[in-house]
């Protein structure tokens, strides 16, 4: 028997209940239990819908009364969650696809290839090397010495007609002209297993006048290795961008036999040629009645030649492409004796730290390749070397580098620190920016931009730097390829 006792007290109540319950419908409940003032044998005052922090366990239990979650509110948060995550999968997958259409746009397949070089002996001469990238090597046909006369029939394009036949983009128009379209006039440059002609060229773009075009093509007797490097060639010339000092693609004719490649056709043929013949020299590769070589070149020209040449390397290096042949007879004059870099056949498109080592047997032009290369094979885009004896080529107006010197005697005399020395007419300040180009660490060897930066402020002094009245013919007679 229960006594009763005076006081009171708070009670927390812990209630489950079977199904979902609403916290309003417990205390409704509750109160109509208690109307009477009682529950159970307690004497009851009031109830406060507070809900308790206490988390029933066991059997059949649920969510504490009072806002508690309920099988129903954790359905939809599950449903939320696995919302976010598709969603979130989606997004992935967009990005993926994205950036995989961007790749395929931007990154174009480049071109690897090789050119064997095929002149004189005292050129050039055999050597075993190394290369990297790719595995099989070419041989390009087409010689170095190929020559382009003057049309009587046509007038050359201007800087801004061809500029609007070299797309920016490479992959934007189709290069590939009707062959009916192009007319051979006249070959004008042979080579071992390749041949140049002047040709004349209709509806080059849509006009409907003749355009006159130079036209690299294979002698009959070229195997398939040596169409292979002329397609490749043409791939490589295809990636560059029009500049005022790089020849220009123009076009080409692939899809049947012969293969014809379509360049930027310039008047004075080689700048090689073209500073000997100023001499009077006979030039036996390229003779033209009617363009009469200037006489009497003078030191600001000379200078001039040199900056342009170097600005047209300074964007083939940016690209970056390997010429690994940068020389005079591999320099066309053009009209206002603008000089532009030609001749891709041994140039080579690289990626990968700028730098190609070659594996294959091969003949390199030794008086104007790196000591790296000659020694251990490895060409970068720090061309410089070769740039710093073109240097020697223009201020002796055409003279050969290391006159009466085997290949083999210049590889182990430039390994013994031999360079040549300065020319008695050229200024000891002009002679040692040359010297800078033939550092043994490619390193240190001045870029192509700063090259340019520097001739053109020489440009103003040439009168100092090249003093022509004691330029002694008789010391540069000893021209390898020319008889006179």
């Amino acid at each position: 028997m229960s006594v009763p006792r005076c006081g009171s007290i708070i009670v927390d109540l812990g209630l489950k209940f079977n199904s979902t319950t609403k916290e309003q419908d417990v205390i409704i409940t509750l109160n109509d239990a208690v109307k009477d003032g009682k529950l159970g044998e307690f004497s009851v005052g009031a109830i406060k819908g507070k809900r308790p922090d206490v988390e029933l366990t066991g059997r059949g239990a649920t969510s504490p009364v009072n806002g508690g979650i309920s099988p129903h509110n954790t359905s939809y948060k599950i449903l939320i969650i696995i919302t976010i995550f598709i969603i979130i999968i989606i997004i992935i997958i967009i990005l993926v696809i994205f950036v995989i259409t961007i790749i395929k746009i931007i990154i174009a397949p480049k071109v690897f290839f090789y050119y064997l070089l095929l002149i004189e002996d005292n050129f050039v001469f055999e050597i075993a090397v190394e290369l990297l990238k790719p595995s099989q090597s070419h041989y390009m046909a087409l010689d170095d010495r190929t020559r382009s006369r003057v049309m009587a029939d046509a007038s050359p394009l201007s800087t801004e007609q061809i500029s609007e036949y070299a797309s920016l983009n490479p992959y934007a128009r189709s290069w590939e002209i009707p062959r009916e379209h192009v007319t051979i006039k006249q070959i004008v440059g042979k080579g071992a297993f390749g041949q140049v002609a002047k040709a004349t060229a209709v509806n080059l773009q849509g006009r409907a006048e003749k355009t006159l075009v130079a036209v690299k093509m294979l002698k009959e007797n070229a195997s398939e290795s040596e169409r292979k490097d002329l397609l490749s060639e043409l791939e490589l010339m295809k990636q560059l961008k029009p500049h005022p000092y790089v020849i220009k693609l123009l076009g080409c004719v692939i899809k049947s036999e012969p293969l014809f490649v379509l360049i930027e056709y310039v008047p004075f043929g080689d700048l090689l040629g073209y500073l000997r013949k100023s001499r009077g020299l006979n030039d036996t590769y390229y003779k033209d009645p009617d363009i009469k070589p200037q006489t009497n070149l003078t030191s600001q020209q000379l200078i001039k030649f040199a900056w342009q040449i170097a600005d047209g390397m300074s964007y083939l290096s940016s690209i970056p492409v390997i010429h690994r042949d940068l020389a005079a007879r591999n320099v066309l004059v053009g009209e206002e004796e603008t000089c532009k870099v030609t001749d891709f056949g041994m140039a080579r498109d690289v990626q990968e730290d700028n730098i190609y080592e070659r594996k294959t047997r091969g003949r390199l032009p030794v008086k104007w390749t790196a000591i790296e290369a000659l020694l251990y094979g490895k060409y970068s885009t720090i061309q410089e070397w070769s740039y710093g004896v073109l240097l020697y080529e223009i201020f002796t107006i055409g003279g050969s580098p290391y006159p009466r010197m085997d290949g083999r005697k210049i590889a182990n005399l430039l390994q013994e620190g031999y360079r040549m020395p300065k020319p008695q007419h050229v200024d000891a300040k002009l002679y040692d920016f040359m010297t800078k180009c033939w550092k043994d660490d490619p390193n240190l060897r001045p870029s192509f931009e700063k090259l340019r930066n520097k001739l053109k402020e020489m440009e103003k002094q040439h009168k100092g730097l090249i003093n022509l009245k004691n330029y002694d013919d008789r010391l540069y007679v000893n021209v390898d390829d020319l008889a006179v």
